[in-house]
């Protein structure tokens, strides 16, 4: 009898833990993508009239598939914008906070 009243409560008890873990790494997962949104639109809005043109693109090509990552894997969508800013010569941080 007290075996059938021990299942049930260490199967509770695992799904409240997996749900306590799981929360957390939607709710970051979220604005990882509005940073990696939040970045791109940075990128189209830097005056790049200075710039060669042979680096300009390559920057460019970088960003794009950055953003077109942001969607689906925001982490790496980050880490292609943040070459693309480095690319152009721009710092991608804020404050003195990194971004990554």
């Amino acid at each position: 009898m007290k075996l059938k009243l021990i299942r049930p409560v260490l199967l509770m008890g695992t799904l409240a833990v997996g749900a306590t873990l799981v929360a957390p790494a939607i709710a970051s997962d979220a604005s990882l993508k509005e940073h990696c949104e939040a970045l791109a639109s940075r990128f189209k809005m830097i005056d790049t009239s200075h710039m060669a043109a042979d680096k300009l693109e390559s920057a460019r090509r970088q960003a794009n598939h950055g953003e077109r990552l942001c969607k689906s894997e925001p982490e790496v969508g980050v880490k292609a914008l943040d070459l693309a800013f480095r690319d152009i010569g721009v710092a991608t941080r804020d404050n003195g906070v990194s971004t990554n």
